[in-house]
């Protein structure tokens, strides 16, 4: 792993069961053929079943499924190669940028109060969960500390393992957190409408006319240009900012009015849900059991508090409470700024707060954690 990138940041995504076992077999080009059959067949039918994010749901569950019932194909575990996932970050940048107006641009500065809000919440949530796992999890004072980490995937990893914590529970329960936000929000979202929402509903994320070849060529163009120039300049999360930022500016120049096809998004929801239910590759059921449970409940607390907040100053930021809690939950950059286009929220508003959340927490917690063990938390 690469201390200077942020999984969490550049994809969301777990390391999968090879990457929490180094020597466990990756299996072939069936192997991952057929966990990516696996995981359309999954997608297909929550599509048939109208939920929220179809197919990055439904492959998240068809393949959590098969490796906790230890089944393999064609010999090996299932497997997803990282590098055809991360081809789609741009894809998703692309389109996190084409959300960006002249109006919306005008209303960032308004935003800091709930920046402001946002700082509070994220002192809070972290030392309540962690006061969960020290008491109830028994986890020590550094895996506690860096497991309810609330941003910075790799960074809470290593830090916690430098610390001395158990890094294969930092893992988990960071996988979990992503994992249970990503699934439970907008199932809760839809539950709580009583109907279908986003993509799910038939309403197309992308247009529905199709757009001029033309257009389509500038958007390519531009989020590679926008990904390389990211890496260049050293952009957190490159692959997704630099794209948002050149997807930004051709939409604010007016160079193109169009976003990409619908095929690209279903297929960048089934790359994200792929890599998400590959990471339970490698678990044993007693240890996800225990973590399960723990994440659970810190995603109650931790949703409690966004939802709570969210009603709280909703008038104020002028924003709909859904879109506050997007913006408070903790899950990943991608896979919220993906619920967001999904559910029709504000795409900007979300994906900035969790920019900036993932800097405060990589900043400003490992200060504290500092402070607890100069002090000796027991």
């Amino acid at each position: 792993m690469r201390s200077t990138d942020s999984v969490e940041a550049s994809g969301g995504s777990a390391p999968t069961g090879s990457e929490l076992k180094p020597d466990a077999p990756k299996g072939g080009v069936k192997t991952a053929l057929a966990t990516l059959a696996i995981a359309a067949f999954g997608g297909w039918l929550a599509s048939l079943a109208g939920l929220p994010l179809p197919w990055l749901i439904g492959a998240q569950l068809a393949l959590c499924i098969v490796a906790l019932m230890r089944i393999e194909l064609f010999g090996a575990p299932p497997h997803w190669p990282r590098a055809s996932r991360d081809i789609f970050l741009p894809v998703l940048g692309v389109m996190i940028g084409s959300a960006f107006t002249m109006e919306i641009l005008a209303q960032v500065p308004e935003w800091w109060p709930s920046l402001v809000v946002l700082s509070v919440f994220l002192v809070v949530a972290h030392a309540l969960v962690f006061a969960m796992f020290r008491r109830i999890g028994g986890y020590d004072l550094p895996t506690a500390f860096f497991a309810s980490f609330p941003g910075g995937f790799v960074e809470a990893t290593l830090m916690g393992a430098e610390a001395g914590g158990n890094q294969r529970i930092i893992l988990v329960q960071h996988f979990l957190r992503m994992s249970l936000i990503v699934l439970l929000v907008p199932l809760l979202f839809w539950w709580a409408s009583g109907h279908a929402v986003g993509s799910a509903s038939g309403t197309a994320m992308g247009t529905r006319g199709g757009i001029a070849p033309v257009e389509l060529l500038i958007l390519i163009v531009a989020g590679m240009a926008g990904t390389l120039i990211g890496r260049r300049l050293r952009f957190p999360a490159p692959d997704i900012s630099g794209a948002i930022a050149a997807s930004a500016i051709v939409h604010l120049a007016g160079w193109s009015d169009g976003q990409l096809p619908q095929v690209l998004i279903a297929l960048t929801q089934l790359m994200v849900g792929t890599s998400l239910g590959v990471g339970f590759v490698g678990i044993g059921r007693g240890e996800i059991a225990r973590a399960i449970g723990l994440a659970l409940g810190a995603f109650a607390l931790v949703f409690a508090m966004a939802f709570a907040v969210a009603v709280a100053i909703h008038a104020y930021v002028d924003r709909d409470v859904q879109t506050l809690i997007l913006a408070f939950a903790p899950g990943g950059l991608a896979e919220m700024s993906l619920v967001a286009l999904s559910l029709h929220l504000s795409v900007p508003f979300v994906t900035l707060h969790h920019i900036y959340r993932i800097f405060f927490a990589v900043a400003v917690l490992p200060r504290a954690y500092r402070w607890l063990s100069r002090d000796g938390a027991s």
